[in-house]
């Protein structure tokens, strides 16, 4: 019995060798790659035609590689992409899909691969946003409730109306950031109501049941002065005082990029009609246009994720969600949309 016990042992052990023999004598499999980089680039609306970088979804065609170019730089990388022939395809919400073939050699960089993209729509058509922004790096308005509070403080409808007769414009009231003609626009925002009681029971819990003083800064300019005006009215009923400073436009937008100013009127125009592009300007906290210093995580990882989605309602809703969360943080008042 011991000795049948041994020969199968025995042969066990020979069979393992010949098993590890066969893998040890396999040849190696491996995939020739190499790298491809460029920069991605769009039209910038002016005078003067010019390109600007911009962030984008560069695909390698049919292999599910893909990497977002930078939105400072327009620059992208592709590793590890298979030697050959290969096409790339540059995606992008509201611009042509733009594609070139390359060839892809083993363990070099194919540099240079730029792209333009071409916009669907004329980028003058695109649409504005006049907003009063709040520094959220300064008290009170680093209190989400105060900000809250003076959202519901304003009628935006009643002050439209008056402002649109006595300057014979006929600008919308605005609820979000987004511009009526970007793609993800919601007219079914909510934004915040006319609701005085609201906005004196929000400031009772921010710690300011009788109010405070603040400054309020716009740019030189009839209209801009109206609507100042009229914030300044509707503030005073629920015990804000708002003082107003009206300067040049040049010194304003200064001023504001030094983050010392409180609380101040700007206007945001879209020159892209990818809406992630927009909403990152104003809300990423990596941004340099983020003038209002708003810093949240979750936002900026949904914008990052907006830029690599390629579904269109997928991608509608992930707009319309950052749209929703930043209007829930109120880190301005959006009066109308031109």
């Amino acid at each position: 019995m011991k000795r049948f016990l041994s020969i199968k042992i025995i042969l066990l052990i020979c069979l393992l060798g010949t098993i590890v023999c066969l893998i040890g004598c396999t040849p190696s499999v491996s995939i020739h790659t190499g790298s491809i980089s460029g920069i991605v680039k769009t039209p910038y609306p002016g005078e003067q035609l010019d390109f600007w970088p911009c962030a984008a979804r560069v695909d390698v065609s049919s292999s599910g590689q893909f990497v977002i170019s930078s939105y400072s730089d327009g620059s992208y990388t592709l590793n590890n992409v298979p030697a050959g022939q290969q096409t790339i395809s540059v995606f992008k919400h509201g611009f042509l899909t733009a594609q070139k073939t390359v060839e892809v050699i083993e363990g070099e960089i194919t540099s240079d691969v730029d792209f333009t993209l071409e916009s669907k729509v004329p980028l003058d058509q695109l649409g504005r946003t006049y907003y009063y922004g709040f520094n959220l790096d300064m008290t009170p308005f680093n209190s989400l409730k105060v900000r809250q509070a003076i959202n519901y403080a304003i009628d935006k409808q009643t002050l439209l109306d008056e402002v649109n007769t006595e300057f014979g414009v006929s600008n919308v009231v605005a609820q979000g950031p987004l511009p009526t003609d970007m793609i993800g626009y919601n007219s079914s925002l909510a934004g915040y109501s006319y609701d005085v009681v609201e906005a004196q029971t929000l400031l009772s819990q921010a710690g300011y049941p009788e109010g405070f003083s603040t400054d309020l800064y716009y740019n030189i300019g009839d209209i801009h002065y109206s609507i100042a005006q009229k914030i300044q009215t509707y503030l005073a009923q629920v015990g804000i005082n708002a003082e107003l400073h009206g300067i040049e436009r040049t010194e304003l937008l200064g001023l504001i990029e030094q983050g010392e100013l409180p609380f101040f009127r700007l206007g945001w125009g879209a020159d892209t009609p990818d809406p992630t592009d927009y909403l990152y300007a104003l809300y990423h906290s990596a941004s340099i246009s983020n003038t209002v210093h708003y810093n949240n995580t979750t936002i900026d990882n949904l914008i990052e994720q907006a830029w690599e989605t390629i579904d269109e309602t997928e991608f509608i809703q992930l707009i319309q969600q950052i749209e929703s969360t930043i209007v829930d943080d109120a880190p301005a008042i959006y009066i109308y949309h031109e």
